[in-house]
């Protein structure tokens, strides 16, 4: 599916971290955005990948959450852990995002730590494939260490008017 979006994400100013909105016709698309935003603070991501030789590496994400900006949270926290750990920038994303019933009717979600209402316990998750190349310092260009995703002032909700779904995350650097 083609986006109609041109600028998948942008950056904004924060005084001590980096933050950056993603949008999205669909949350597949708005976490897909939101992951390709963050490895845009670490390198050039196009440049990734694509040398003669490069290995292609692929991994299955499954990832369960209380809400939806956990959900983000956690995304974007085992993004950066394969980053660390295996040096993998994924290009390509394969997910599909669960968002329990409730919210899904609504057609939006609050701040993070606004539950389902009633007691009734809504399912959260990603599950899916990431795919993409190894980074290499001598190859690839250096950006900025992003040290963990925080909490602080993110959001994750549908617009209303135009139906598109909107993320504003911050990370600690």
């Amino acid at each position: 599916m083609q986006s109609r979006f041109k600028n998948k994400f942008k950056y904004f100013e924060h005084p001590s971290d980096v933050g950056f909105e993603a949008c999205g016709e669909t949350l597949e698309e708005l976490f897909a955005n939101a992951a390709l935003a963050t490895f845009s603070f670490m390198t050039n991501v196009e440049e990734v990948g694509e040398g003669e030789g490069e290995e292609v590496v692929e991994k299955e994400v499954k990832i369960k959450s209380e809400d939806l900006c956990s959900l983000m949270f956690d995304w974007l926290d085992e993004m950066i852990f394969l980053f660390e750990s295996e040096l993998l920038v994924p290009k390509r994303l394969e997910i599909k995002v669960q968002a329990g019933e409730e919210e899904r009717e609504e057609e939006r979600v609050g701040e993070a730590g606004e539950g389902s209402e009633g007691g009734v316990a809504a399912e959260f998750s990603i599950n899916g494939k990431c795919s993409g190349g190894r980074f290499d310092p001598a190859r690839h260009e250096s950006g900025i260490i992003i040290k963990a995703v925080t909490y602080n002032m993110m959001e994750v909700k549908k617009d209303e008017k135009s139906g598109v779904w909107k993320a504003r995350v911050v990370l600690d650097v």
